[in-house]
């Protein structure tokens, strides 16, 4: 497989009070197909194009092509929707800050430009079918960094609103491939095939892309977005359900925090109705969600982007029980700030391996997840040093994360439905502390 991602600069975040053990990479006892499973090469192109594999030592099965381009997402929409469109043109999905595509091809906004009032119908049909979760968390965003500048804001709406969508021109489009440069590209390649031949084909197809100097690296960040504790409440009393998205201020990709807070969504947990374990799902939270039927679904999120991160849930319940459930549900998150059980713990760190471990089952995957760290965090990270970070946490860690990001700290809210018994804004940041003498 072969993936581009066009990266943008990234800004670590100040380094957070953590143990030594889990800022760093330690040994840890894992499976010898972890240890000794085989290392992605990589290359630099003259440009600045980073090339990297992790082909099939047998040179067995099928190759595959993808493409993932970063600093071109919904983040770097001037109107709303021009990433969509982009990314639609491309036969591709858009991010908040990448676009992944199906296949390798020529940097190009012709396709768009040439079909524009097709695509931008299409995404207006999309936008209008959006499920109610989808656009919680777009509303979530959105109060969660309004005051972002226009260009670059985690605020914008994913695949931007009908208004927006309909605003788009063709130059609007072809402006987001503007600033790419070939330090801001990255080629991986999975399943079978060559190194030398990937390098070779990168070079002729990104060859040509301008280096560093001279132009602004595709998103580059000048400051940390800024986190405004707020909400946003959509109320329809006719319906007899509501969804809700909560979120505190979480951690960049580079943040020591990040994965404490990957931890913690562990321990939180999730639940659906659907799954038909009840009450017996393994996160304390969930149980007690479960127990008294307070949610048909929740699910807890640990969300990074470059220079900032989101962590909270979301869910769907009943209109009658939305004050239940936040009662239930805040005391689960700030009883992460003052510690959980030794067995809950060891639980959330198998359960975190077992999702780093998914996260790289197949070929196309093991290629996102690869073109995701170089872009990300500058650098490939092997399973084992990922197992060994996991096993590396402690409950330190976790309480150390949990009181820089829940503990008496703002939040941002956006809920839609039947939300006449949701607790108002000044309850929920009441109930993101105990008072313990």
């Amino acid at each position: 497989m072969t993936m581009l991602l066009v990266r943008p600069v990234v800004r670590s975040s100040a380094a957070r009070r953590m143990s030594t053990a889990a800022a760093s990479t330690v040994s840890s006892d894992v499976p010898s197909y972890i240890s000794e499973a085989p290392v992605a090469t990589v290359s630099t192109l003259g440009n600045g194009v980073t090339v990297a594999s992790l082909y099939n030592a047998d040179g067995s099965g099928s190759g595959y092509t993808s493409v993932r381009l970063s600093g071109v997402g919904s983040r770097f929409d001037k109107v709303g929707g021009e990433s969509a469109i982009l990314a639609s043109s491309m036969g591709g999905v858009v991010g908040r800050e990448h676009i992944s595509l199906s296949s390798i091809s020529a940097l190009s906004a012709d396709a768009a430009a040439s079909n524009l009032d097709a695509l931008k119908g299409n995404l207006a049909c999309k936008l209008a079918g959006l499920s109610y979760e989808s656009q919680m968390m777009d509303h979530l965003h959105s109060t969660a960094y309004q005051n972002g500048p226009a260009g670059n804001s985690l605020g914008n709406a994913l695949e931007g609103s009908a208004e927006s969508v309909a605003a788009v021109s063709a130059d609007d489009v072809a402006a987001l491939l503007g600033g790419v440069n070939g330090t801001n590209v990255v080629v991986v390649g999975t399943g079978n095939g060559s190194h030398e031949k990937l390098v070779a084909e990168a070079e002729k197809a990104y060859g040509s892309l301008g280096g560093a100097s001279g132009s602004k690296a595709v998103g580059s960040v000048a400051d940390k977005s800024a986190f405004i504790g707020s909400d946003v409440r959509i109320r329809y009393d006719s319906h007899n359900t509501a969804t809700i998205a909560l979120g505190f201020d979480g951690a960049s990709w580079t943040d020591p925090k990040a994965m404490p807070l990957a931890l913690m969504s562990t321990l939180l947990g999730s639940f659906s109705k659907a799954d038909g374990l009840g009450k017996n799902v393994a996160a304390a939270m969930c149980q007690e969600v479960a127990d008294h039927e307070l949610a048909s679904s929740i699910s807890a999120f640990s969300l990074s982007y470059s220079d900032a991160g989101l962590f909270g849930m979301v869910a769907t319940a009943p209109d009658n029980k939305l004050d239940d459930l936040l009662w239930y549900v805040m005391p689960n998150f700030v009883r992460l700030a003052h510690g959980v059980s030794d067995e809950e713990f060891a639980r959330a760190k198998v359960a975190l391996k077992t999702q780093i471990l998914a996260s790289f089952d197949g070929d196309i995957a093991a290629g996102e997840q690869i073109a995701q760290q170089i872009g990300t965090v500058g650098r490939v990270i092997s399973l084992n040093e990922m197992m060994a970070k996991v096993d590396a946490l402690t409950m330190d860690d976790v309480k150390a994360a949990a009181n820089d990001v829940i503990n008496d700290q703002d939040h941002a809210l956006a809920a839609i439905g039947g939300i006449h018994e949701l607790p108002d804004y000044n309850w929920i940041r009441r109930h993101s502390y105990m008072l313990r003498y």
